[in-house]
């Protein structure tokens, strides 16, 4: 779990790089979205497989951010989900082209690994983001399985 000054070091980043969606982070307290926030990976995967592709991919925490909130706030909508994806990987580059100059290799390598996980979570994600709806749907009918 991300404390909450990590969170504000990362909402701070989304500002700074002028990330798409940035705002979504506004509704929500430190402790809240330390609750949606899992680093970077699917929330299926084992905590030390997400614990380690965000320490390997550092500069991505904060496009993860925006992304986690956007799929706890999903809508079930297939557009909404390649949306999310798309951001993910447009968020990527900025923050890719923000941080690093144009001769630093680790641009190339952030922008990269952006367009790399929003094609997978794109491939392979949809389940999850339906999952945040049925949740969402279910907890406000009050109805549980």
């Amino acid at each position: 779990m991300y404390s909450e000054r990590e969170i504000g070091k990362l909402i701070e980043l989304t500002r700074k790089y002028g990330l798409e969606d940035a705002e979504c982070l506004d509704k929500y307290s430190f402790k809240e979205l330390q609750g949606i926030f899992n680093g970077i990976g699917a929330e299926s995967m084992p905590k030390w497989s997400r614990k380690l592709i965000s320490e390997l991919h550092p500069s991505l925490e904060a496009v993860a951010l925006i992304h986690d909130v956007e799929w706890h706030e999903t809508d079930g909508k297939k557009e909404t989900f390649t949306a999310t994806n798309n951001r993910f990987k447009e968020n990527g580059k900025r923050i890719a082209f923000g941080m690093y100059r144009w001769y630093n290799p680790r641009r190339y390598l952030v922008w990269n690994q952006s367009y790399r996980f929003g094609k997978l979570c794109q491939m392979f994600g949809w389940r999850a983001f339906l999952a945040g709806y049925k949740n969402a749907d279910v907890e406000s009918s009050g109805v549980s399985d």
